[in-house]
């Protein structure tokens, strides 16, 4: 008797471990963030608010070291799964951060401050860059995202019915928020567009929705998929 407690026992906690460790799976890559762009912020923000527009070239100079140790952090970044889709544009992305890099070690060498100013004003374009191609337009977007994307790359290739009817209702319910959130200032010139896909989104999701709870053909609700993951890739677009 103590024999099968113990095997039960070693049963559900490996079924317990086996959670754990397909949840953090889907945490890390669903995760957008890159950590060692955000740290790199530490030493952009004082070279660009309080060095660059007092004119203080010492202190542009004295931030050198830390730039130059953070972008290379930066160079050797791995982005995860959900950013497959940026893995082009971030490659171009860090090209330019590094010459920027570059370009400002080679201005600190001379006594030319408008060269170095243009350098610094260089590097944090390059850095703005970056940022806007990870960072998701609005959380809203962001929580799309996460679901489609294992709905699209995991659980309708690999036929888990479970996660996949759970992910296709919440799914729904993250279409419908899409449709009243606030874009920032500088996405608002695309409002009118991204309201027009956001409602080609809901449409598509609830038809989603609807071939699921009906337990239509799975070549149905794959093709159904396929639509509703195209039409986020066009909202995605709008921003790029």
């Amino acid at each position: 008797m103590k024999n099968k407690l113990l095997v039960l026992f070693f049963i559900v906690l490996s079924a317990i471990q086996y959670s754990y460790c397909q949840n953090d799976h889907t945490i890390s890559e669903t995760n957008s963030s890159v950590p060692e762009l955000f740290e790199y912020h530490d030493v952009i923000y004082p070279m660009w608010h309080t060095a660059y527009p007092n004119k203080d070239y010492q202190m542009l100079k004295d931030l050198l070291p830390q730039l130059i140790a953070g972008a290379e952090k930066i160079y050797n970044v791995k982005l995860s799964g959900i950013l497959r889709d940026k893995e082009d544009d971030w490659k171009n992305g860090v090209k330019k951060l590094h010459k920027s890099v570059d370009d400002y070690n080679e201005a600190c060498k001379y006594k030319d401050d408008q060269k170095l100013l243009s350098a610094a004003e260089e590097l944090h374009s390059n850095f703005e860059f970056l940022v806007r191609i990870i960072k998701p337009v609005t959380k809203e977007v962001d929580e799309f995202h996460k679901v489609i994307y294992m709905i699209y790359h995991h659980y309708a290739p690999n036929k888990n019915l479970t996660e996949l009817n759970k992910a296709i209702d919440n799914l729904a319910m993250r279409a419908e928020e899409l449709k009243s959130c606030v874009l920032p200032k500088w996405a608002s010139p695309k409002k009118d567009d991204f309201l027009k896909v956001a409602d080609e989104l809901d449409i598509s999701t609830k038809e989603l929705k609807k071939l699921k709870d009906l337990k239509a053909d799975y070549k149905q609700i794959e093709n159904a998929i396929d639509k509703v993951h195209s039409i986020y890739q066009k909202l995605e677009a709008l921003f790029d």
